[in-house]
């Protein structure tokens, strides 16, 4: 039984050297191989935290292997792989919720655009001013471009982008919207 025991832990020493002699290359490749995948999912736009620690860990991993410590290695490796798979899940549901956004964003700024319009074409009395009517169209003018341009942005995965674009737009056109008198808004 002793020796049974002896030659177990010899075995599995013996196994553990041979496993700690070589860096992790396979271990490497995997994290690479996140890595990748979280660039290829924009994670330095929407994880970019996430990525940075993912490179940092790869990093210390090479570190480690040029110190020959291949346990470390190994963890560092097993990290970055960890890390940049999180990265790809964090990005991949920021980017949707970007896209939803950005789409929520051109749905109120297309309804409010509708709003004026119809305002300025209306017949109710009290009427707009010609000066006011002026204004309003060159404001859903100005919106109507910021859409296209925000639509093309959405088309290009640029969310951020169309983003930033439709909330200026939209806050502007509701600023002009806010300024006639409220009679004028209904």
């Amino acid at each position: 039984m002793y020796r049974l025991a002896l030659a177990a832990t010899v075995l599995s020493s013996v196994t553990l050297l041979s496993a700690c002699s070589q860096p992790p290359d396979k271990e490497r490749g995997q994290a690479e191989g996140a890595i990748a995948a979280a660039r290829a999912a924009s994670a330095e736009v929407y994880a970019a935290d996430e990525l940075l620690a993912a490179e940092e860990a790869l990093k210390r991993y090479d570190d480690a292997v040029a110190q020959k410590d291949y346990r470390q290695a190994l963890n560092a490796a097993l990290d970055a792989r960890d890390r940049g798979y999180e990265a790809v899940t964090r990005a991949s549901t920021a980017k949707a919720d970007a896209r939803g956004q950005a789409e929520r964003l051109v749905v109120a700024l297309d309804a409010l655009a509708t709003t004026i319009n119809g305002r300025i074409a209306s017949t109710a009395t009290p009427r707009l001013t010609a000066a006011a009517a002026q204004r309003l169209r060159a404001a859903v003018a100005a919106s109507a471009s910021a859409l296209q341009e925000a639509r093309t942005a959405i088309d290009d995965g640029q969310y951020p982008v169309a983003i930033t674009r439709l909330e200026a737009a939209l806050t502007e056109l509701q600023k002009e919207f806010d300024s006639l008198p409220r009679r004028d808004r209904e």
